[in-house]
């Protein structure tokens, strides 16, 4: 362990592991979506079909980077801090489309969630970094 590892308190390692099953779910959500998992059809390949290839794009950037960033956070490493913030940057691209989309009920909660999230885990990446914690 290094010096700086034995300093930084617990609750990054909590968030960045809180993040990394959120994104992790994402990913499973994304894969289910684009018909790579799960019983692929009907309604969700549909609706990937539908998507513009940017939305589709932006989602699976800020899913895998959000995961990635979030392991990182976890083993308190410095790649955290920017696949955390590319991933805040796609999903609000993403929730774009979202909000622009048809059933604006259910996007508003996934996309304020989703936004919430990218927020706490980008934020606390970029703390952790500048309080010399990240290695």
């Amino acid at each position: 362990m290094t010096d700086a590892s034995m300093r930084a308190p617990a609750w990054p390692r909590w968030i960045g592991g809180l993040g990394a099953i959120w994104n992790l779910y994402g990913v499973y959500e994304y894969l289910m979506t684009v018909g790579v998992v799960g019983p692929g059809a009907g309604s969700q390949q549909a609706m990937a079909a539908a998507m513009p290839m940017w939305v589709t794009a932006a989602f699976a950037i800020s899913l895998f980077a959000g995961s990635l960033g979030s392991l990182c956070l976890l083993m308190l490493n410095r790649w955290a801090t920017g696949l955390l913030v590319l991933s805040l940057l796609t999903d609000l691209l993403w929730d774009v489309r979202m909000l622009s989309g048809g059933d604006r009920s259910s996007a508003i909660g996934i996309a304020a969630s989703s936004t919430l999230v990218a927020i706490l885990l980008a934020w606390t990446s970029y703390h952790a970094g500048r309080k010399g914690w990240l290695r």
